[in-house]
């Protein structure tokens, strides 16, 4: 997966300097753009496999990270 898959959300957009801007003159809410979900299970279900996946990145880099260490001679 990539990192933008890390870096997204499925239930609200990031916010930005323009896009504040932009809501200030937007009266309506016509600029809220929500990646909707049919039914609760299937949101709770994508929010589970990001947090795991998230979880996974982490364990990995920390055993990539306790590799590179051991791997260095012992200092005093």
């Amino acid at each position: 997966m990539s990192n933008e898959f890390l870096n997204s959300s499925t239930l609200y957009n990031t916010p930005s300097f323009l896009k504040g801007v932009a809501r200030v003159i937007d009266l309506f809410g016509q600029l809220d753009e929500y990646d909707y979900k049919k039914t609760e299970k299937e949101a709770d279900a994508e929010a589970l496999r990001r947090d795991w996946y998230i979880v996974g990145q982490d364990i990995f880099d920390g055993v990539e990270k306790y590799e590179r260490g051991s791997r260095q001679p012992n200092q005093v």
